[in-house]
């Protein structure tokens, strides 16, 4: 099988298993074995792409609609987010969140998303009917909102920290590598900056950078929704199966 009937592969399994969301039918253990795959062939595809497969390969946008009160912790992780899969995004309005880069890494960032999105809906049902809850002398708004500032910032850490793990590995296997090996790995993560940049100006859109700050009222609440921002699952395995975990892990 020549390498574009490879990355064709791939990417088809790509996207039949992003579509698997809880929403769409599947539990919550299937989404979590479904990421894990995705993550598997992400790898995969990175590997085996070419300069001239990149060269082949098209960019896309993408919009993503999450209407629900956890759209605003989304937003606070979506930055490591869009690094972790290698994207450019924006949001657009209260809802939509924007996705743009090469279709197998915008697959990955939309899944995230609605993982993310899944997993904190979960979460606040827990949270609600837990103690910690009942104890609370602060209103309901402010603790869900601590809570999910919780989560969103555990979440965006270890979004940041797998980013971290990935780029020191991909910088071992090069300096494992012969050298005409290691400066074409270079090229083609240069190249493959360079063609979504170049993608994403021919959008002629113009970002602008919105700073905000949040004011944390309940640390306990917070300290919860740290703690379930730890336990989503984003590991992904080389052969884990369907019993390798759920999402949320219990």
């Amino acid at each position: 099988m020549d390498q574009q009937t490879e990355l064709a592969r791939v990417k088809a399994r790509i996207r039949a298993l992003s579509a698997r969301t809880v929403e769409r039918g599947c539990s919550e253990a299937e989404a979590l074995a479904a990421a894990a795959k995705v993550g598997e062939l992400l790898e995969v595809y990175g590997l085996s792409m070419s300069e001239v497969a990149l060269r082949e390969e098209a960019c896309q946008q993408r919009r993503v609609t999450i209407a629900g009160p956890q759209r605003l912790a989304l937003r606070w992780l979506y930055p490591p987010l869009l690094r972790f899969c290698e994207c450019r995004g924006w949001t657009e309005g209260r809802a939509d969140f924007v996705l743009f880069g090469l279709e197998p890494d915008v697959q990955m960032a939309e899944y995230l998303l609605r993982v993310a999105d899944s997993a904190l809906a979960f979460e606040e049902t827990r949270y609600r009917a837990s103690p910690d809850w009942q104890r609370s002398r602060a209103t309901p708004q402010t603790r869900l909102r601590s809570f999910r500032y919780g989560f969103a910032d555990r979440l965006g850490q270890r979004l940041e920290a797998l980013t971290a793990e990935r780029e020191a590995a991909a910088e071992r296997r090069r300096a494992a590598a012969a050298p005409a090996m290691a400066s074409a790995s270079t090229a083609l993560v240069l190249a493959k900056e360079k063609k979504v940049e170049e993608g994403f100006r021919t959008l002629g859109v113009r970002l602008k950078t919105v700073y905000s700050t949040a004011t944390v009222r309940d640390r306990g609440a917070y300290g919860r929704g740290q703690a379930a921002g730890g336990r989503v699952g984003l590991e992904r395995p080389l052969g884990a199966g369907p019993a390798a975990g759920r999402l949320p892990r219990r």
